[in-house]
């Protein structure tokens, strides 16, 4: 059923938003869950601190997906303009269309800590009719995260992961039982994400949509297969979604006599985290919670609605002190506030960083900052504060100490390009940190699979490689 992404056919960028020198290589079956987070970089193709890279834009993998998706792209590329001429307008949006259509690459644990061969994109994903015990799922060729999590009614539902991380692993007597996926970041701007499950008994589900539920709950049942199709923004998807869930109960978030509360599929109460696509809710007994909470350790703060709020200036102001906390497996900064006696455990904000290979483990305190600094022979960037020796946190690569000089792919490729062991922010995000940490401040780089306190953010909208200026920098008259 391949006409299932040809929603795919709504969406086509312009020519100004081909990334023409950045460089795309493709998850490769043998790097295994975790390799690369977002769009794989070769590490041939890395951004250099000189701000050189090479290559263009892979278009064959790109293809191919296409093709799964009912769209061909020969027909649609070759289309001629006056005389038999191509079309070099149009040309260039086919090439932008392929070059930022998710792929989405899938395995499966079949047993014995096994799994199976890769599936891609709409493929019904499958361990010959067996159930399976954990999956994994890369997404690449789109700027963006694919999140997912699995449950089964003796553990419940997993944490969270992403791009190519394992859920949690079972033991072979124990199946999965449902399944919740969705995007975050630029590609879940411009795509929904859709997934049905097929059960041991042959029931297949309807289709969920965007972190909802697939599969079934309370019923002895499980899953041995299920598939995936994205369909771009407010475009109709033509397929039932009434049944998503096959359950004892009603499962999920849900508006009871004008109050939202949270139930499981089994028909029992639910205590922990939830989330309403990307929005992400605390429940007690079902209840969401409201106001500041301690919650695993740190001290969180609920709207009036029961939302998480992942930003805490607006409640708490930028007077410091604050602690910096960078997660360098993850590519992710979390800035923490002290709540008195208790430390800092107050996450205030989460930026998204590029850091490499040689950035250092440990603790430290910053000496000394600089507006604009001379990183590399003529490779500048702003609001730059050290860390340890060489290594700084700053902001995006400049050509000159001038902020019309930006080189886009470091905005676009931030977390997925490596630098040269630096941590790397938005100009936004650096100023911020420029600006209220002070010189002093404790910083700590680590390594987890998980983010942080908050999940890491994303990259919400791609520049063309044509724009030199970055649009968080707020010294920037657009």
């Amino acid at each position: 059923m391949r006409k299932l992404t040809r929603g795919l056919m709504a969406f086509c960028f312009t020519a100004a938003l081909v990334l023409g020198q950045a460089s795309f290589s493709f998850a490769k079956e043998s790097f295994g869950p975790g390799f690369k987070n977002g769009v794989p970089i070769s590490e041939s193709d890395n951004q250099k601190e000189d701000g050189k890279s090479t290559g263009n834009v892979t278009t064959e993998e790109a293809e191919t997906a296409l093709a799964n998706a009912g769209i061909d792209m020969e027909q649609e590329g070759d289309a001629g303009g006056e005389d038999g001429v191509v079309d070099e307008a149009e040309k260039a949006a086919q090439e932008a269309l392929k070059a930022n259509t998710p792929r989405l690459q899938t395995t499966v644990m079949v047993g014995d800590s096994n799994w199976s061969q890769p599936f891609v994109n709409d493929a019904w994903i499958t361990n010959n009719g067996e159930g399976f015990h954990g999956m994994s799922t890369f997404l690449t060729n789109i700027v963006g995260n694919v999140l997912y999590r699995s449950y089964t009614a003796s553990t419940g539902w997993s944490p969270w992961v992403m791009n190519g991380q394992q859920t949690t692993n079972y033991p072979n007597d124990i199946n999965i039982e449902a399944i919740q996926m969705r995007f975050s970041g630029y590609v879940n701007n411009r795509f929904d994400l859709y997934y049905s499950a097929k059960l041991e008994d042959g029931t297949v589900t309807d289709w969920a949509k965007n972190g909802a539920s697939a599969g079934t709950m309370g019923t002895g049942h499980y899953i041995t297969e299920f598939r995936m199709a994205f369909f771009a923004k407010n475009t109709q998807f033509p397929y039932a979604m009434e049944t998503p869930l096959i359950s004892a109960g009603p499962d999920g978030m849900q508006q009871i006599d004008g109050s939202l509360r949270y139930y499981n599929g089994d028909g029992t109460a639910f205590t922990g985290w939830a989330w309403d696509g990307n929005q992400r809710y605390y429940f007690v007994d079902s209840n969401p919670v409201t106001g500041w909470q301690y919650i695993d350790g740190y001290k969180y703060y609920f709207d009036e609605t029961g939302r998480l709020l992942s930003d805490l200036e607006p409640i708490l102001g930028n007077k410091g002190p604050f602690l910096i906390q960078i997660n360098k497996q993850m590519n992710t900064m979390t800035v923490y506030g002290k709540d008195g006696q208790n430390g800092f455990i107050i996450p205030v904000k989460t930026f998204l960083t590029s850091t490499g290979s040689d950035t250092p483990l440990g603790t430290y305190q910053t000496p000394i900052k600089y507006r604009w600094r001379d990183m590399n022979h003529g490779i500048y960037t702003q609001y730059a504060t050290r860390v340890y020796k060489g290594f700084l946190i700053h902001s995006i690569l400049y050509s000159k100490p001038d902020n019309k000089t930006l080189d886009p792919t470091t905005y676009n490729y931030l977390s997925i390009a490596e630098s040269a062991g630096c941590i790397r922010l938005l100009t936004r995000d650096a100023k911020w940190i420029y600006d209220h940490c002070a010189i002093g401040t404790t910083v700590n780089i680590y390594e987890s699979p998980v983010p942080g306190p908050f999940e890491r953010p994303a990259i919400e909208q791609i520049i063309p490689e044509t724009q030199t200026w970055d649009p968080t920098d707020p010294n920037v008259v657009q």
